[in-house]
């Protein structure tokens, strides 16, 4: 009597049970890459640091000027740093605010330069893509469109990363702080010269408009420098200047100088 040929079976067919070797290659396969991902997030220079300014300090705002029927004020001024790192170079930021009430319908421009003047180099840092400085270009679109971010991440160098993350919140909670139309740009690149170009093709609208902004330098020496804003409303314009130099030298970063500084209420720009 012919015996009936037995089954065919595949090398991974389950056989007694057991699970295809081609299954649990996978399994492991999915293991290693985990565990890779999660190990990469201890290693020094992944990702994004964390930190606080180590000092604040105000900077003495001019007095507000008269432009036509309206008005112009620069305000809330101030100077915030970290301390060196191990190359030696630090962090300052400079922020403020423009206020502009065109006492009408009026086209209304704002031009606002800060200059680092410190002695050595000195630059623009960086953040993720762009220069540290905030608003960005609104390229012809409404300003109101641009959320401020949560922190102003900037590419530099530490024991534990090569990129952190600052407070910005704490001097911009919004870039426009009415319904007026405003679009914002920026005038070429001067790595110690961040400008801002704000446009109200209708004016502040009811009352005045507030446009805060801030940028972050790189230095290897005491922070100093100087702000330029010129209003044009109408056909009138006026400028206001303000001078800045880091009063806490040497910065450290165990002791921050915080309690003295007064930036202002910031409470209609949130």
């Amino acid at each position: 009597m012919t015996e009936s040929a037995p089954p065919q079976t595949s090398p991974d067919q389950d056989q007694g049970g057991r699970i295809p070797r081609l299954a649990i290659a996978v399994v492991v396969l999915g293991v290693v890459a985990s565990l890779a991902i999660y190990g990469l997030s201890f290693v020094p220079g992944n990702g994004s640091e964390e930190i606080g300014w180590d000092t604040l300090e105000p900077i003495k705002s001019p007095a507000p000027a008269k432009v036509g029927d309206g008005s112009f004020t620069l305000a809330r001024t101030s100077l915030s740093a970290i301390a060196p790192n191990d190359d030696g170079l630090l962090l300052y930021r400079v922020s403020g605010i423009v206020r502009v009430d065109s006492g009408g319908r009026k086209m209304s421009r704002v031009r606002c330069d800060v200059f680092s003047r410190v002695r050595g180099d000195t630059r623009m840092a960086r953040s993720t893509k762009l220069r540290a400085a905030w608003p960005r270009p609104s390229s012809g679109a409404d300003l109101h469109r641009q959320a401020v971010p949560e922190t102003s991440t900037v590419k530099f160098q530490t024991e534990n990363s090569k990129k952190i993350d600052l407070p910005i919140r704490d001097v911009i909670q919004r870039y426009v702080d009415t319904n007026a139309m405003v679009t914002v740009d920026w005038d070429g690149y001067t790595e110690d010269d961040q400008n801002w170009e704000w446009e109200l093709p209708d004016g502040s609208g009811v009352g005045t408009t507030t446009l805060p902004w801030a940028v972050i330098f790189e230095s290897e020496t005491r922070p100093r420098g100087s702000i330029e804003c010129k209003a044009q409303i109408g056909a009138k314009s006026a400028t206001l200047k303000a001078k800045f130099l880091q009063d806490e030298w040497p910065i450290t970063d165990d002791q921050p100088n915080t309690d003295d500084a007064d930036t202002g209420d910031v409470s209609n720009v949130q």
